[in-house]
């Protein structure tokens, strides 16, 4: 995938026939474009340049969403459609009731992808593509399940007709694939290698965002997308300096309806138990790996290379010698222990309960996970973050081709 792109620049994002709008998706703490600070430092790309810019002018419809960076993946899949569909979001009754917060959140003005779900000349349905990175893949997958599937306890809870159309179900063909690139599909052993309760790090989390961005230039160009817990702006109460104790912070920090609890391997495994892949959608999964097998003192352990970012090293070492039994039936053995210093590479290629294969360009089977040759990498590589460009722009104009080509066979 290295190597410069020889692809013509256009100056237009031109729809192509049968060819599907890409959505990209950020991790935990990641942010879109509606996001401020997207102008300095995109998510994707980073400091080097802007991934859906980059697209756009390559003639590839793209655009980053911009969903709460702590939310739980059922939140941020609301999120997610609301924001595709330029509406307010519903968290829904039976949810906000369970996780006591509000059943209302942030109003999108614009639809993200205005042709979503609409017909084309053809009478084709208009479809997109899910890109997501880190946490953004429970959350596209989640988003996938409730379209095509709905929620019966919305269903069975909502009775007086304000009932979203997103747990109504019936909408599987909105999505033609979905692509996770270190993505904690089986979570992650990060918070059990630092020892740290959830909610610890849930409010050491909040505090370096209302600490540091906050009360920076950068003041207001974070969106946190907490409205629903009463978390809505980094200033949380005027002149209220002890925020960390407040009820509002104490409620979502102590719930399971938070990222922290949703990538831990107890919680992705409680997700996955109610997930699955759907027949008519196209399924790939890039792992990447910056570690290297090393006997030490007789045991196996996985060691950084220099592809590992130095701020994350020191996580990468913790994962690669980290090993337990759960109490879920999962053994986190040796098999685990390779990473990208955030999240163990064996998570990253498919859940472990849902239909997996290598990826061969000659079968690309839907309803499976095509699992991709893996990348030599850190947790940032494949956005931008200490790779080179040439490496970035040809890893997504190569992939997305695959994915056009399968998107110009469709039968009509």
């Amino acid at each position: 995938m290295n190597g410069t792109s020889n692809k013509k620049h256009v100056k237009t994002c031109i729809m192509k026939r049968n060819e599907h709008p890409y959505v990209f998706v950020a991790g935990m703490a990641g942010w879109g474009e509606k996001s401020k600070i997207s102008y300095v430092v995109p998510y994707w790309g980073c400091f080097s340049f802007n991934i859906t810019s980059f697209l756009k002018e390559n003639g590839i419809c793209a655009a980053s969403a911009s969903i709460s960076p702590l939310g739980s993946a059922w939140d941020r899949a609301c999120e997610l459609y609301a924001e595709l569909t330029g509406t307010r979001v519903d968290y829904g009754k039976a949810h906000s009731e369970k996780f006591n917060h509000e059943r209302y959140g942030a109003t999108y003005e614009k639809p993200l992808i205005p042709c979503w779900g609409k017909k084309d000349s053809t009478g084709k349905i208009r479809k997109i593509n899910l890109v997501a990175h880190s946490f953004g893949g429970p959350s596209v997958r989640l988003l996938a399940h409730l379209l095509a599937e709905g929620s019966a306890e919305e269903r069975e809870a909502t009775t007086d007709g304000s009932l979203s159309p997103l747990f109504k179900g019936g909408q599987s063909d909105l999505i033609f694939s979905i692509t996770t690139i270190c993505s904690p599909h089986n979570g992650t052993t990060m918070q059990k290698t630092m020892a740290v309760p959830i909610a610890s790090l849930i409010k050491g989390c909040y505090f370096v965002l209302n600490d540091v961005v906050a009360n920076s230039a950068f003041d207001d160009w974070y969106l946190v997308r907490l409205e629903h817990f009463g978390i809505g702006s980094f200033h949380h109460k005027k002149g209220d300096a002890s925020f960390m104790n407040t009820k509002e912070m104490k409620r979502f920090a102590e719930s399971e309806d938070n990222v922290f609890f949703d990538v831990s391997v107890e919680g992705s495994a409680k997700l996955n138990s109610n997930l699955h892949t759907f027949q008519n959608i196209y399924y790939f999964s890039f792992a990447v790996q910056g570690t290297e097998e090393k006997i030490i003192n007789g045991k196996t352990r996985h060691v950084p290379t220099d592809a590992m970012l130095p701020a994350l090293k020191g996580f990468s070492k913790r994962l690669g010698r980290f090993m337990y039994k759960s109490d879920i039936g999962i053994d986190v053995d040796e098999s685990w222990l390779a990473n990208d210093g955030v999240v163990n590479t064996v998570s990253q290629k498919s859940p472990l309960i849902e239909p997996a294969k290598d990826f061969d360009k000659y079968n690309i089977p839907k309803g499976i996970w095509n699992v991709m040759p893996t990348v030599t990498g850190n947790h940032g590589t494949v956005i931008g973050l200490g790779a080179d460009d040439d490496f970035v722009k040809s890893f997504y104009l190569d992939h997305f081709s695959i994915i056009n080509e399968l998107s110009r066979t469709e039968a009509p």
